[in-house]
């Protein structure tokens, strides 16, 4: 799967590989959990542990408080290099969850150790399915793709292909999450190699017209905002 953190301007990705029929990248996952390498996703707050959570499908809410939190110095070289120092960093409060509980940062929860969150947190881990009666547009930051199609050349993409999107425009109930969109040999106008190739350097959006199908997101057409 091809991968770039593209949300609320996190930087670009790293180098990009192709295994088994599928387009790969190396790349932070910045949706949660550990990051690349040995160091875990960690912050302390007010003297505390907290833990970084993976598999975030919605944001959640925040007050817009920010309080003082550091990212430990980590060494994830093998001692091949020194150690990174300490970074202070602000944190966010969540919406109807304690800082005492858990912070937002780089849209990643972190849970202080040995806490749990609250019963409402669960909606942030599940993506919404697609339920509209009619088709809708949506504007989306480009996370990924996967296809089970082996490139050829360098930004080969023929459908049947799913992208992993991040909702930043569109109906209500679906900005916000990430959601996968599937594109198949009908999908008109789709994604073009250079559109690829252009998501891999710059990272970037996609404008995505879609109709709803067993509950999926089926994309009718895609295009790359600028070229509509």
């Amino acid at each position: 799967m091809l991968r770039h953190p593209v949300r609320r301007g996190v930087g670009l990705l790293g180098a990009v590989v192709v295994a088994s029929g599928v387009l790969a990248a190396c790349s932070p996952n910045h949706q949660g959990g550990a990051e690349s390498g040995a160091c875990a996703a960690v912050i302390v707050h007010d003297g505390q542990l907290y833990l970084g959570t993976g598999g975030m499908k919605r944001d959640p809410a925040t007050t817009g408080r920010l309080v003082d939190g550091v990212v430990p110095g980590c060494d994830d070289s093998g001692g091949q290099l020194p150690t990174d120092p300490d970074q202070h960093v602000k944190v966010e409060e969540l919406a109807d969850v304690p800082v005492s509980t858990a912070v937002l940062w780089q849209d990643v929860v972190y849970v202080r150790r040995g806490a749990e969150l609250p019963v409402q947190a669960r909606t942030w881990f599940r993506a919404p399915k697609c339920a509209s009666s009619n088709g809708f547009e949506l504007t989306a930051d480009w996370i990924g793709v996967t296809s089970p199609r082996r490139a050829r050349f360098d930004g080969d993409l023929r459908p049947p292909y799913r992208l992993e999107v991040h909702v930043v425009n569109g109906p209500r109930a679906y900005v916000g999450a990430t959601i996968h969109v599937r594109a198949d040999a009908a999908t008109r106008p789709g994604l073009s190699p250079r559109d690829v190739r252009s998501s891999l350097v710059h990272g970037g959006q996609v404008v995505a017209r879609v109709d709803c199908v067993d509950g999926q997101f089926h994309a009718t057409s895609l295009q790359v905002p600028g070229k509509r």
